[in-house]
């Protein structure tokens, strides 16, 4: 297999006839991601024609070891022209009121990359990219911005790909082995914490295998702020290397702890951002109403509210830790995700009402 870096890719392109034999194009990589080796291929002379290369590492690029097949490769490609023929068929535009004092619009265009090529012997494919100048929405909301027309949009996309492949029997066939999942997600983060949390093992184990037990619908298994990039009128998913067919309170509870570190790291302004929280939920049901039953929907939320708990924990004790909480916030995190997951929490509508109740900024 051929490493790509910024310095082999050209010539790989070249050979590919991906680009002109003579062509002048800039190439950088992407930060951000601990899984993947991400090219930019800015192409000067062909605007609007840049595109990304994308490879699977066997190592991840975190501090403890941590391996994954370079297999998971396919299953990204195979997820990702999923959810683009799910939002294709849902409709793209959530929201359709423009606010005040914003050069945003609310009707947020979601948009999906397109696949341009794949490459097997060299576990690689390209995609569309992004629009210049775009930042994932992880950037806007360390740098203060707490846009709810964001959160409702990302609440109503998340929910169109949840019920547009609700009980849906190809889907779940085409996306049946969790391999990958269990080794990107359920391993580092859950069977981990049970490892440095011995008192939470019994919980954290019912919590894999009612998540292994649990099949309803496409879960994205890294839905996060990270991965959304924000450009104006546009947002643009990525990433998605865990997809599978299983339980979306996975996705929800995964989210929503990326929203309530922001929150907790925002001190004073803890509040704006669990307004995101709010906007999301709200947007995200209202897809999900037509397709699940009221008691459906209960259920989601608590099991969402226990993989909220657990996330968050795993976040400041896991594999992958956030980079940007103080030690005291780090730790009022571990009491706080420790005591919901002995006592969870009856849906994700409590579990915002316990992180309001923090008493001061930490």
């Amino acid at each position: 297999m051929l490493e790509l870096t910024p310095v082999s890719a050209a010539g790989y392109l070249r050979d590919r006839g991906a680009i002109g034999s003579s062509e002048a194009v800039q190439i950088r990589e992407l930060s951000g991601g601990v899984s993947n080796t991400v090219l930019l291929v800015h192409r000067p002379n062909s605007p609007g024609s840049d595109f990304v290369l994308k490879q699977a590492l066997p190592r991840l690029k975190v501090q403890q070891e941590w391996l994954c097949s370079i297999e998971r490769i396919w299953r990204e490609v195979e997820t990702l022209d999923l959810c683009g023929q799910l939002l294709a068929n849902r409709g793209r535009c959530p929201l359709g009121t423009q606010p005040p004092d914003t050069n945003l619009t609310s009707c947020w265009v979601i948009n999906i990359p397109q696949i341009l090529f794949s490459d097997r012997a060299n576990y690689c494919y390209a995609m569309t990219a992004a629009p210049v100048g775009h930042k994932t929405w992880k950037d806007w909301l360390l740098s203060g911005e707490t846009d709810t027309s964001i959160a409702s949009a990302c609440g109503s996309l998340l929910g169109k790909l949840h019920a547009g492949s609700w009980r849906q029997t190809e889907i779940a066939q085409r996306l049946d082995d969790r391999t990958f999942f269990d080794s990107l997600r359920l391993d580092p983060y859950y069977r981990r914490l049970a490892v440095v949390h011995p008192d939470l093992a019994g919980t954290l184990n019912l919590l894999i295998a009612n998540t292994f037990d649990t099949r309803h619908c496409l879960v994205h298994g890294d839905f996060s702020p990270k991965n959304l990039l924000i450009a104006p009128g546009q947002i643009w998913l990525i990433d998605f290397e865990v997809g599978h067919f299983g339980d979306p309170a996975f996705d929800l509870g995964f989210f929503l702890t990326h929203l309530a570190l922001k929150a907790i790291h925002a001190g004073k302004r803890r509040d704006d951002y669990l307004a995101l929280i709010d906007a999301f939920w709200t947007a995200y049901q209202a897809e999900l109403t037509p397709v699940a039953s009221p008691e459906e929907l209960t259920d989601l939320s608590r099991r969402s509210a226990l993989h909220w708990s657990a996330c968050m924990l795993a976040r400041v004790n896991g594999k992958s830790p956030v980079d940007y909480l103080t030690r005291n916030q780090q730790q009022a995190v571990r009491l706080l995700s420790s005591d919901l997951l002995h006592y969870p929490a009856d849906g994700i509508v409590e579990m915002a009402a316990k992180l309001r109740v923090i008493s001061r900024p930490l």
